[in-house]
């Protein structure tokens, strides 16, 4: 295998910058990101391995319908992502027949990254998440600190970089048996605890036996060839994006919340099945709960919109639940109240446009009642 680099930089740009040569256990050290340019004399400046805070990063696992089906990735995941998926950079990790692992990066941010050791006269050539490289079994969890923050790969295929503090909260979700390289910080129970070692040192034997590089696509060597100029064109808007993407914090978080993926995504298939009784998709749900509410009669929205500005009218209304007979056009509205007359009060709101029967269920606050009827 050829030499390379290990260059990791820190999300923020005065943060110590970590290096060193394949097949060495000696790591060194530059003071932030601006100082990337004291490698480009470096013989292997045109063989750099970039490892990129897994912090940056989502990692998701898919079952695919057929082994030979095409991976829009983004859009099997959009479920449980936040904000638009279309601009995620997704990349392979393993594939064993339908069952795949992934990992996905802002296309944005790694242009930052590219741009960046570009200008600082380095060629990268491979760019993997940091974390996951750890050692470690794929239902155990490893963990190794250095210095301010803890580099942390889970079980199966997430990682991420956390502070100490939030550690005991991201094991606590079936983490497996934990390895820690060096003492084990505050809170965390350790399976295993071995000799400290450098992350960068860590990494080396696994690195060695993956296949994998974020640097495909659009982001491929050819592609990049012709794309210089549209680095450097790119370059003052993604340091723009640059502010809200530095957000270890809050990544971690989320990366927290992926543990649970699973048990919300059977909660949203129980909600569109609930709708949509007769379909039986398990996945894509958002697009197929929005194409199915499109093949309802337009009638029915047009009386949600109309009941809303009813309930706006009367503050102290909520309405529950909403049911609809289509084969009779009727409704049957599940309402409640802290002030009784109000229920009265939202059926004479609704009388311009709405026939309905108040049948009062509870005589108690909070007051609840059956409001059925018919659109006029």
């Amino acid at each position: 295998m050829k030499q390379v680099i290990f260059v990791r930089p820190d999300t923020r740009e005065d943060a110590k910058v970590w290096w060193c040569e394949s097949g060495s256990q000696q790591v060194m050290i530059l003071d932030g990101h601006q100082a990337l340019s004291a490698l480009a004399e470096h013989p292997l400046a045109a063989r750099v391995c970039l490892l990129l805070p897994a912090s940056e990063m989502i990692f998701r696992h898919f079952t695919l319908a057929k082994k030979s089906q095409a991976t829009p990735f983004s859009w099997m995941a959009e479920e449980t992502l936040i904000g638009d998926v279309d601009d995620l950079h997704w990349t392979v990790l393993h594939k064993a027949g339908c069952e795949v692992d992934a990992v996905a990066i802002d296309s944005a941010r790694l242009q930052q990254w590219l741009a960046r050791f570009n200008a600082a006269g380095l060629t990268v050539t491979q760019i993997l998440p940091d974390a996951w490289l750890l050692p470690g079994e794929p239902d155990s969890s490893t963990l190794v600190a250095v210095e301010d923050q803890v580099w942390l790969r889970g079980p199966e295929v997430g990682a991420c970089n956390v502070d100490a503090a939030m550690l005991p909260l991201l094991l606590a979700n079936d983490a497996g048996t934990v390895c820690c390289y060096g003492d084990a910080p505050d809170g965390v129970t350790c399976t295993e605890t071995l000799p400290w070692q450098h992350p960068l040192t860590l990494i080396q034997p696994r690195w060695k036996s993956v296949r994998v590089n974020l640097l495909h696509g659009d982001f491929s060597a050819r592609a990049n060839g012709g794309a210089a100029k549209t680095l450097r064109r790119a370059t003052a808007a993604m340091a723009l994006l640059c502010v809200g993407l530095l957000t270890g914090p809050r990544v971690a978080t989320a990366w927290m919340l992926v543990q649970e993926q699973n048990q919300m995504q059977q909660a949203i298939v129980q909600i569109y099945q609930h709708h949509f009784p007769s379909l039986r998709q398990q996945s894509n749900i958002k697009y197929h709960f929005g194409q199915n509410l499109k093949k309802q009669r337009k009638g029915l929205f047009q009386q949600i919109d109309e009941l809303e500005a009813i309930r706006r009218s009367v503050p102290g209304i909520e309405i529950e639940r909403v049911e609809y007979d289509g084969t009779q056009n009727s409704l049957i509205l599940s309402v409640k109240t802290q002030d009784q007359p109000q229920l009265q009060q939202f059926v004479q709101q609704a009388n311009s446009r709405f026939a309905f029967v108040l049948q009062p269920v509870s005589t108690a606050a909070p007051y609840t009642a059956m409001v059925t009827g018919k659109y006029k």
